[in-house]
């Protein structure tokens, strides 16, 4: 078992993509990233083709012949244009683009790891959400180009392929309230400083046995904050890809992460016959192993899909996770963000309030060589609506936060015009790439 699944089992993991789901859940997504006026471009691009897409039309279906024609015709333009220059250069990690073809730069795109284009959730594809870098933004009409091409290979793709579910069971979250994760001494009492459950989501049903998913999860106003995520293997390992967020309303439609932050993830744990050590071979943090869902009701239910989800895989080795921001990241940080955080480490984060010091350890900010206390609080930044995020926001007078009491004003220490603009300086660097 610890080889990797069986050659039955890999081909029935080959049809548990979460296609089928997420073709319902983002067809009621609110577009985050695109206008009204852009998603009526790509409408207005789903009418009429064009002639003789390369490589010919022969078996291929009508589906796919659209999306070869739309990639021809609507992405490869701007592609070529205004991305190859650095994506086709002499740069391994980012040459998603290096093809001496029209159908196979459109190829490269669909095949480069970490994705970049996402067939789930077609709005939040990496060359669509990027933004300014090293290079310029797109505008509407490539944008909106590059979506419509990206949703014809969706529908191609639905069109040839049986698609199985690969989704936990749903569960109510437990809210953390205050104290350390793991203590639930004043749960039952109404002591609301010493109640912090740690959720425990079973992979069990997944095929997994004794496999699970952990974090803590607490209120944030009307949206859910979670922290100390981690994926906990048994005695088979645990091999897993793209998990994806998901909250359940009582009415309506379910809400996937509008933001798919885990798009990249990959993780393959080591199996274990003893209880999973946190963090360990057979157990480690899921991305950042902390995220504020914009949206997530915290009375929802709450489920979580996966791309691919296995017993341990001996042949696949997962990129290293994340550690912190890269280098230019943490140079501005420690310039800009770590002299305004000072008073927020000394009065809560640093671990003087443990609820605090669990949504975002400061504990490490002294220092000038770990930039872990960089990612923690990268985590609550919202790279696509920056002006929404959550470290932004929390100290902000009047704010929507009303989970964090501690505000600056016009004449604290920082001002909270200093601290946001210091925070601005260095996500502006975070987002230009590193």
């Amino acid at each position: 078992m610890l080889g990797g699944p069986t050659p039955l089992k890999a081909n029935m993991r080959t049809l548990k993509s979460r296609r089928a789901m997420l073709d319902t859940l983002m067809r009621h997504l609110d577009m985050v990233r695109l206008s009204a006026g852009m998603a009526a471009l790509v409408m207005m691009g789903c009418t009429g083709l064009i002639d003789g897409p390369e490589g010919g039309s022969e078996n291929l279906t009508p589906e796919q012949q659209v999306a070869r024609q739309k990639f021809e015709k609507d992405a490869y333009p701007t592609f070529n244009t205004i991305c190859s220059a650095c994506h086709a250069g002499t740069d391994p990690t980012i040459q998603f683009l290096k093809s001496t073809s029209i159908d196979g730069m459109r190829k490269a795109l669909l095949a480069y790891d970490p994705a970049v284009v996402n067939l789930d959730a077609p709005e939040s594809s990496r060359v669509l959400s990027k933004g300014p870098h090293m290079g310029p933004a797109l505008d509407a009409i490539q944008s909106a180009g590059i979506l419509g091409w990206i949703q014809a290979e969706k529908d191609a793709t639905s069109s040839t392929t049986t698609t199985v579910e690969i989704t936990t069971n749903k569960i109510i979250p437990l809210l953390c309230t205050g104290g350390v994760a793991g203590d639930t001494a004043g749960c039952t009492t109404g002591d609301a400083a010493h109640c912090c459950p740690v959720n425990a989501l079973s992979l069990e049903s997944l095929g997994l046995a004794g496999a699970e998913i952990d974090f803590v999860a607490q209120p944030l106003a009307s949206d859910l904050y979670i922290s100390d995520l981690y994926l906990k293997a048994s005695t088979a390992g645990a091999y897993l890809e793209h998990p994806l967020f998901v909250s359940w309303p009582a009415t309506g439609n379910p809400i996937p992460d509008g933001f798919d932050r885990f798009f990249a993830v990959k993780m393959n744990l080591a199996a274990t016959t003893t209880p999973a050590v946190c963090p360990g071979p057979s157990c480690d943090h899921i991305g950042a192993g902390a995220a504020a869902f914009v949206g997530f009701s915290p009375a929802n239910k709450l489920s979580i899909t996966f791309k691919i989800l296995d017993p341990f895989h001996d042949d696949a080795t997962p990129p290293p996770p994340p550690t912190g921001c890269g280098t230019m990241g943490f140079a501005s940080f420690l310039t800009n963000v770590k002299p305004a955080m000072q008073t927020c480490q000394q009065q809560c984060h640093g671990g003087t309030n443990a609820g605090a010091k669990n949504a975002m350890d400061l504990s490490g900010l002294a220092s000038t060589t770990d930039n872990n206390t960089c990612l923690q609080v990268r985590s609550h930044v919202n790279f696509q609506t920056v002006a929404q995020s959550g470290v932004l926001l929390a100290p902000q007078p009047g704010s929507a936060d009303t989970a964090h009491p501690f505000k600056l004003s016009t004449t604290s220490t920082p001002t909270i015009a200093n601290f946001q603009s210091a925070l601005n300086a260095w996500i502006a660097v975070e987002t230009n790439g590193n």
